[in-house]
């Protein structure tokens, strides 16, 4: 994997002076080893790319296109002049940043890399920490960074002599419809699977969505290992195991760890700003920066949500007594949708001290007309745009820095086919069970996983640390809020009140923390030793 950005400025001084800071980033904002090089530069001067790190990293050449790009479009050129070209997916899960300082405009797929070159690195926005409190991942187009914007989906940028031009993409070629059409494009996108050089290894759970993508692997001919976390009575692991079986490929398990383990938390919280770019709380696994290559090229069910409806999933169906789901009124529908997206945004904003929160709250205005006209819409839109657009871009960037991933869900054909489906059909799970029915009947009467047996669910030290990391956390939160300004936008004691122990909210805590590290710029010590905390 490398890091791309482009720059087009007015002058050719003003381009070279910010290719000249592009190439000056401090390494301790960046999460893999560099150098930065200048990998074009236009006939006039007015525009320049640079890469960070080299091609063939472990996120290179997995065989799956990545749909976010950034290059020169000198197939455009004329009397010299050359645009930097940029594009993102309808999931924007490879993403784009934006920066227009005076008379130039920069884009890169790293936001603090922008951020750095348009002098921006040290402006937090405080939407984007209200966001990380929250949902815990930016919401729109906020970054960290003031100034620095996330590009829309399905977007192409055109930069020429410093302006920006946005266009729309092209509507896809059509395809078969329905769970035909779904199961033929994620087929085609998993076929060039097929020479990687070694099979997939493709992370298997009891659910719904990494079974669709074994049986497209198997269907597509491509070689594949399944791996499944967990203890063996573990329903995931059975049902994964069952599978397996049926579908005649190899299956590992691999077992968690057990209480008593000692972690190093303050390296958590530092290099989850570092390797996620800002954009996620250290709650979530994303791992350390310069991770060794990792050789096995790797695959799972992120993404199967936009086939399920996103959001509308939760919202569209209600409890029913034996544990079966009903299908609720519209009136109910809207209701719960409602509730359900301001739960999901806005249930920690009175961390928030008031301006910052108003300011929040303002910037979700915009959804709420169409969870009026259409709330179970709105909340699948809202799931692409923002879970998909924002959480799992992130997550994407820091799992390519350590390994060959392909995410065929994702793919624009597979998303494309699935959101061309009627909303009631896939809430209600009928696309999925028709798309496996496609790929693989031998799957069709395999259950889904439930709950685990008591004393079978793997230890989460994230949500049962003990007093050791509670007293740590609290100080952290504390003294770095303080010193680096994160009390400016968070409410003091609100967040003592969420401090005191014993910690009743964890996931909100970490998010606290993951803020702190960001304001006060902790995270530039990523790579420097702390110590282990016990966990119990």
């Amino acid at each position: 994997m490398y890091f791309t950005l482009g720059v087009s400025a007015r002058t050719p001084e003003a381009c070279a002076a910010l290719t000249e800071r592009a190439l000056a980033v401090d390494p301790s904002v960046m999460p893999m080893p560099g150098p930065a090089a200048v990998a074009w530069r236009s006939a006039d001067g007015r525009a320049a790319l640079l890469h960070w790190g080299g091609p063939g990293g472990p996120g290179g050449n997995t065989g799956v296109s990545r749909a976010g790009t950034i290059w020169a479009g000198t197939e455009e050129a004329r009397d010299g002049r050359a645009p930097v070209v940029a594009r993102t997916s309808v999931t924007r899960v490879d993403p784009v940043y934006l920066a227009e300082p005076p008379g130039a405009a920069i884009v890169a797929d790293r936001a603090t890399w922008a951020a750095w070159t348009a002098s921006r690195l040290g402006d937090h926005d405080p939407l984007h920490v209200c966001a990380l409190l929250g949902p815990g991942f930016p919401l729109g187009s906020v970054t960290p960074f003031a100034g620095v914007s996330a590009v829309a989906p399905a977007t192409t940028l055109h930069l020429l002599d410093g302006a920006v031009t946005r266009a729309a993409a092209g509507r896809p070629r059509e395809s078969a419809a329905g769970a035909r059409g779904v199961a033929e494009a994620l087929t085609a996108a998993v076929a060039p699977l097929r020479d990687a050089g070694s099979p997939v290894e493709l992370s298997l759970t009891g659910g719904k969505d990494s079974r669709l993508v074994a049986a497209a692997l198997v269907r597509a001919g491509v070689p594949v290992v399944a791996r499944t976390h967990g203890f063996d009575d573990h329903p995931d692991v059975v049902v994964a195991a069952e599978i397996a079986r049926r579908l005649g490929i190899e299956h590992v398990v691999r077992t968690p760890a057990a209480p008593g383990q000692r972690v190093d938390v303050l390296g958590r919280i530092r290099a989850t700003v570092l390797v996620a770019d800002g954009m996620l709380s250290a709650f979530e696994n994303v791992g350390r920066p310069d991770p060794a290559a990792a050789p096995a090229l790797t695959a799972g069910g992120h993404g199967g949500e936009l086939l399920r409806g996103g959001y509308a999933e939760t919202a569209g169906r209600g409890a029913a007594p034996g544990g079966l789901r009903r299908v609720l009124s519209p009136a109910r529908r809207a209701a719960r949708s409602a509730e359900l997206l301001r739960r999901l945004t806005t249930k920690h904003l009175g961390l928030a001290r008031r301006g910052p929160a108003a300011a929040y709250a303002a910037s979700l205005a915009s959804w709420t007309p169409s969870l009026a006209r259409h709330p179970l819409q709105a909340l699948d839109d809202f799931y692409l745009v923002n879970r998909a657009g924002r959480w799992s871009a992130a997550a994407r960037q820091a799992y390519l820095l350590r390994e060959r991933l392909a995410q065929p869900l994702f793919d624009d054909r597979v998303v494309r086919a699935a959101r061309a489906v009627p909303l009631a059909d896939r809430v209600s799970g009928a696309l999925c069970a028709a798309v496996l029915a496609e790929l693989s009947p031998v799957l069709a009467g395999v259950p889904l996983a439930g709950k685990p047996p008591a004393g079978a669910a793997p230890f989460d030290w994230r949500r049962q640390y003990g007093e050791a990391v509670t007293t740590f956390l609290r100080g952290y939160v504390l003294d770095l809020g303080l010193a680096g300004g994160l009390f400016d936008v968070v409410s003091l004691p609100a967040a003592e009140k969420l401090l005191t122990p014993p910690h009743a909210d964890r996931a909100t805590v970490w998010a606290l923390a993951t803020a702190a590290c960001l304001f006060s710029g902790d995270y530039r010590n990523a790579r420097e030793p702390s110590a282990q905390l016990a966990v119990s």
